[in-house]
């Protein structure tokens, strides 16, 4: 075989090796924060809780529960029914709407501002206000319509009730089934509506910082959507795939050593 065209097979059979290989995806793009230390990752999930609060907005619905160390006083708060949840007296299981003013509409305290506030803030301010009518009052709030949204490549698409106001980017996923094969999982696309505006934003799930991300805990309402991959990786759990890419590869190599050797 003449020189020119043992060096024309030399860069066909090369080519053909980086191709096979460049069709797989290495393990770093598809493991998640695949750069997390043991060391660091103490420091990082704490850094995401303390960057965590939820701000209750129009249109939330809030559940309302209120004690006290006097039945009596509370069977007068509760519109005389004797029974120790507001939500349950005037808004029935639906609780209560955050309105466009951003008021809650409360059983004799009239209206009281919500929007803006942090669960907790609100739970304080209902105690200060309750101390007229009972004695030691204890106020419990909670969201009720607390939901998200996941589509694409998502093994379980759709809606889903969140049943913690703490729920990350990762347990979403969980709760949908795990991304699929092909989901880009360093560009995931995350919208928030916050005061009647949509935000948007890009994670990446194979790096820590997504621990640093406002985003990393969810809100309600938020909505996740995965994009594919331009190209199918190899299946994890598709080992002999591997072995035939190997095969194709030796016998490639080998190719190239028998015409270099003519």
């Amino acid at each position: 075989m003449k020189k020119v065209n043992k060096i024309k097979v030399l860069c066909f059979c090369s080519i053909t090796i980086m191709l096979v290989f460049s069709a797989c995806t290495s393990i770093k793009k598809i493991a998640y924060v695949n750069n997390l230390t043991d060391s660091a990752a103490y420091a990082s999930i704490k850094v995401a809780k303390n960057n965590f609060e939820s701000i209750i907005q129009k249109n939330d619905q809030l559940s309302v529960s209120v004690g006290g160390s006097n039945i009596a006083d509370l069977s007068v708060i509760n519109s005389g029914t004797g029974s120790t949840t507001i939500g349950l007296t005037s808004a029935g299981a639906l609780g209560y709407l955050v309105e466009a003013d951003g008021k809650i509409q409360l059983p004799y305290l009239g209206k009281i501002q919500a929007e803006g506030l942090t669960r907790l803030q609100l739970e304080s301010l209902l105690v200060d206000s309750l101390k007229a009518f009972t004695k030691n009052p204890i106020v419990n709030v909670r969201f009720i319509n607390y939901s998200f949204s996941i589509l694409g490549e998502v093994l379980k698409p759709g809606k889903y009730n969140m049943t913690t106001e703490r729920l990350t980017i990762l347990e979403a996923i969980g709760i949908a089934g795990d991304l699929t094969d092909i989901a880009k999982r360093d560009n995931v696309l995350l919208i928030r509506e916050v005061n009647g505006q949509r935000t948007s934003t890009r994670l990446n799930l194979l790096d820590k910082s997504i621990f640093n991300s406002p985003y990393f805990y969810l809100k309600t309402n938020d909505v996740i959507i995965v994009q594919a991959l331009n190209v199918k990786y190899i299946n994890r759990s598709g080992v002999p795939q591997y072995i035939s890419i190997l095969a194709v590869s030796i016998s490639v190599l080998l190719t190239v050593i028998n015409l270099v050797k003519k």
